[in-house]
């Protein structure tokens, strides 16, 4: 098994144990629950589609676990003196504008672990956060995608 260690900022690691934990709640305590019910209330198990169910969700649930425990397992908190203040690097917050949209956001670069684009946290292995990397305030970058290319402009870092 691939034991790299993996970077997480502060609030992503906070967050990752938070998911962990409900994670297992509902893997140790609520799943086991609603599955005796089921037995109890469905008859023959092999036609029982709630039980099916549970039992899928079950698996997921497993899965995840063993994820979040794996990367927990090997994740080391970026430390706020690790987080460069001058260039965009891992943990960076800072202000993109997109020229061709004429719109601007905040975002911060993740490792892949990390990544919520929900929340503006753009993975530093993607081809927008591989471009950002090393970039300045007032710094350019063009990236491209299927439907064409866009031009970036960061405005600002912000720690």
């Amino acid at each position: 098994m691939n034991q790299e260690v993996i970077y997480l900022t502060k609030e992503g690691h906070a967050l990752m144990q938070q998911e962990l934990e409900r994670a297992e709640k509902t893997l140790y305590e609520e799943i086991p629950e609603k599955l005796k019910a089921s037995k109890l209330n469905g008859g023959d198990l092999r036609e029982n589609k709630e039980y099916m169910y549970l039992q899928s969700q079950q698996e997921y649930y497993e899965r995840e676990v063993r994820r979040l425990t794996s990367i927990l397992e090997r994740a080391e908190i970026l430390s706020d003196d690790a987080i460069a203040k001058d260039v965009i690097g891992l943990g960076t917050r800072f202000i993109l504008q997109d020229l061709t949209q004429k719109e601007s956001g905040s975002f911060t670069l993740v490792s892949p672990a990390e990544v919520d684009l929900e929340n503006g946290k753009i993975s530093v292995a993607s081809p927008v956060g591989r471009l950002l990397l090393g970039k300045k305030e007032g710094d350019h970058v063009t990236a491209k995608f299927p439907w064409g290319a866009s031009r970036f402009r960061v405005i600002a870092l912000n720690r």
